[in-house]
């Protein structure tokens, strides 16, 4: 028995050491994809009409050349960009199978797909439910983030083989893989994977989780206060009750847009897609339950349907107090 290690075994054992991260990475790891994955999930749960959960199973590190090479069928790709508030590239991969399940379930189908090619229009559905999991996702990190986070346009391709992979990554680069299953209420479940750079993680927890040092040396910062002179002549006078009411007279011209929504349903694409003249559309109202009215989109009141003349209104049978309704408007218009 030889002393030595052959040169596929010295591989192995290369190939485990880089693999391994230490378990303070993986629970910073693992909470920046809990953040991801939670209210993505949710998103798709709608999207698909099935309550779904996806959740951090197995983190590791590898290349996304290594990481196609051992798959077991054809991979889709999605690479996401994050930017402003919270800078970090993102690679979601998914099996074939789980995209054609998606797809055929956003199209109204019941998940089981015997068709096995991936076309653009499966492709484009998957982009369509990735658009609407990551702005999920981006609201609860741009809540803990106290600022804006941007989602740049997404590149979805399938990937047949190594040669056909073009990402924001080397296919080289060394990547930290977060391995996720994706469990759905009828008992199925997949897996999906989420590949970024371990720097650009420890930046994003950082931002969103500060160090305890660092709040501390927040807390302690002090400087002088700082006064300027003002000469009685400099020192302003406050505003007259009459410019305030001037002041007031130039919102009041403000135009607002005002909806009345009569109700609303949640469709399939199949469905929107089978719609023709003479369809009926059931909607979330009962008979003679009081309809919204919405200003620049705020409910502001509700009402009962009527006709006047030859036209339809609306007569107010429950309204908000003025100051919330003053307050709803400026703020969606940001005066």
């Amino acid at each position: 028995m030889s002393d030595f290690l052959s040169q596929d075994e010295l591989d192995a054992l290369l190939r485990s050491f880089s693999e391994s991260l230490p378990e303070e990475d993986k629970k910073m790891i693992e909470a920046i994809a809990t953040l991801i994955l939670d209210p993505a999930s949710s998103a798709l749960g709608m999207i698909i009409g099935r309550e779904t959960r996806i959740k951090p199973a197995q983190i590791t590190q590898t290349s996304l050349k290594d990481f196609v090479t051992k798959s077991k069928e054809k991979i889709v790709l999605a690479d996401v960009k994050l930017s402003d508030a919270l800078q970090l590239n993102l690679s979601i991969a998914m099996p074939a199978s789980l995209v054609l399940k998606i797809a055929d379930l956003m199209m109204g189908g019941s998940g089981e797909v015997t068709d096995q090619n991936v076309d653009e229009i499966k492709l484009s559905a998957l982009t369509e439910a990735l658009n609407q999991m990551l702005g999920a996702s981006i609201t609860l990190l741009a809540e803990k983030a106290k600022g804006k986070v941007s989602l740049g346009k997404l590149e979805v391709k399938l990937v047949d083989d190594v040669e056909s992979i073009s990402t924001i990554f080397n296919p080289t680069e060394l990547l930290v893989c977060v391995e996720c299953q994706l469990e759905m209420e009828n008992g199925s479940s997949s897996t999906l994977w989420l590949l970024t750079q371990l720097t650009a993680i420890k930046d994003v927890h950082e931002k969103l989780f500060p160090s305890k040092k660092e709040k501390e040396e927040e807390k302690v910062k002090v400087q002088p206060a700082k006064f300027e002179e003002f000469s009685p002549a400099e020192t302003q006078i406050p505003p007259q009750p009459s410019e305030i009411q001037q002041k007031l007279e130039l919102l009041f011209d403000v135009p607002l847009k005002v909806v009345v929504e009569l109700g609303r349903a949640r469709m399939t694409l199949k469905q929107v897609m089978d719609l023709t003249i003479g369809s009926l559309i059931e909607l979330d109202k009962l008979t003679g339950e009081p309809v919204d009215v919405l200003v620049n989109g705020k409910l502001i009141a509700r009402g009962e349907v009527v006709v006047i003349d030859e036209n339809f209104g609306v007569r107010i049978t429950e309204i908000v107090s003025p100051r919330q309704r003053l307050y709803s408007i400026r703020e969606t218009n940001g005066i």
